[in-house]
């Protein structure tokens, strides 16, 4: 049998040398150290068998004539990872898109093979990369999210999974995956109820097919792991709507520290300003930059959090927030930030014409 599998590969290298001429039939003799010197210098030395095979040997001699070939890389690409030459694809990926500028398609596939070599260093490096050159695409942030995750780098993956969700034009056709390994990583660093807010987002999407008693387990477990579920005596809390544009002010205190904001369902996050985030004492260092959406467009923020969140009778404790940079004016005079769903979302929040309504969280019969 193995006779047989080897002779036709034989007379197919045979065939193939055949029908391109004597030029090509290099793969059998020639040194691809000495022929493709230049090549391997722009994307990495290739072991000896894998150069002597006849495609990956034409797909060589492309690239030494036009050394931008995208098609020529990702077909030599390909074979290598076909061959079991898979981090030899991944390093020549890689190159060719530091050499090339293109295509950035290149860095995922490259930064997917390292996460499949359990090389997540390594994936985080190429994934840097993407990022640096699409600093807007979610699918590149999300592709170093789990390869930070992966390489036990939690806190910077938290940033990750964030602008994953905020950089995308529907928050609510994100993949539940992206809300539970971001959840995860919280776990991961033993913050269990910061946990609870990208899954409690997730649903608040679309509460009527998302809460479930799959959802309501897991937000119960973490809030079991981190003694930190929502306060028994809180009732429901209706706000007015106001002026023209409908926007609703509430007192709220964060960390004890009472402040006014604005009620913003379309908030990720609780936001406040810096001096606000001072006189609460929420940590602002050893924390990542997020990317927020805003009316404005894109802005900067740290993501810190707070131990406790208190809106009249309601109350939640080990809430993500965000943290803006400077003292910002897009909340407006004498608002000291947005009431996002990092905390709402822990409640049952119904919007009419008239008012908006928080109310403590109802849970599914069995």
């Amino acid at each position: 049998m193995s006779r047989y599998f080897g002779a036709r590969l034989t007379a197919a290298a045979l065939l193939l040398t055949a029908m391109l001429g004597p030029a090509a039939a290099g793969y059998l003799d020639e040194n691809p150290d000495e022929v493709f010197a230049g090549v391997y210098e722009r994307l990495g030395t290739l072991p000896l068998q894998a150069a002597r095979d006849p495609f990956v040997w034409l797909r060589l001699q492309e690239l030494k004539r036009e050394p931008c070939d995208q098609k020529s890389v990702s077909d030599l690409a390909l074979m290598l990872d076909k061959l079991g030459y898979r981090r030899q694809a991944a390093e020549g990926l890689y190159r060719f898109v530091r050499e090339c500028g293109a295509p950035l398609t290149a860095l995922q596939r490259a930064a997917d093979t390292y996460m499949k070599l359990t090389d997540y260093p390594k994936a985080v490096e190429v994934a840097d990369e993407y990022v640096r050159r699409a600093p807007s695409n979610r699918e590149a942030h999300y592709l170093r999210a789990t390869a930070l995750a992966g390489a036990g780098d939690h806190q910077r993956a938290l940033a990750d999974y964030s602008d994953t969700i905020e950089l995308s034009p529907d928050k609510a056709k994100v993949a539940s995956r992206v809300f539970t390994q971001m959840a995860e990583t919280y776990a991961a660093l033993k913050r269990y109820c910061e946990a609870v807010a990208p899954i409690s987002l997730w649903v608040s999407f679309d509460p009527r097919a998302r809460d479930t008693s799959q959802t309501q387990r897991m937000i119960a477990d973490y809030e079991r792991q981190g003694n930190c579920a929502a306060s028994t005596d809180a009732h429901h809390e209706r706000f007015p709507l106001r002026g023209q544009k409908s926007v609703v002010v509430v007192k709220a205190e964060i960390n004890g520290v009472k402040g006014s904001f604005i009620l913003d369902t379309g908030a990720s996050y609780v936001s406040v300003r810096t001096a606000f985030a001072e006189r609460a004492k929420l940590p602002q260092g050893g924390g990542s930059d997020i990317t927020l959406m805003t009316a404005n467009g894109e802005t900067k923020a740290r993501l810190s959090r707070a131990d406790k969140v208190k809106l009249n009778s309601l109350q939640a404790t080990g809430i993500p927030v965000a943290v803006q940079d400077g003292d910002r004016k897009d909340y407006g005079s004498g608002i000291d930030g947005l009431l996002g769903m990092s905390f709402l979302s822990r409640f049952d929040v119904q919007i009419t014409a008239d008012f908006v309504e928080v109310r403590p969280r109802r849970t599914q019969k069995p």
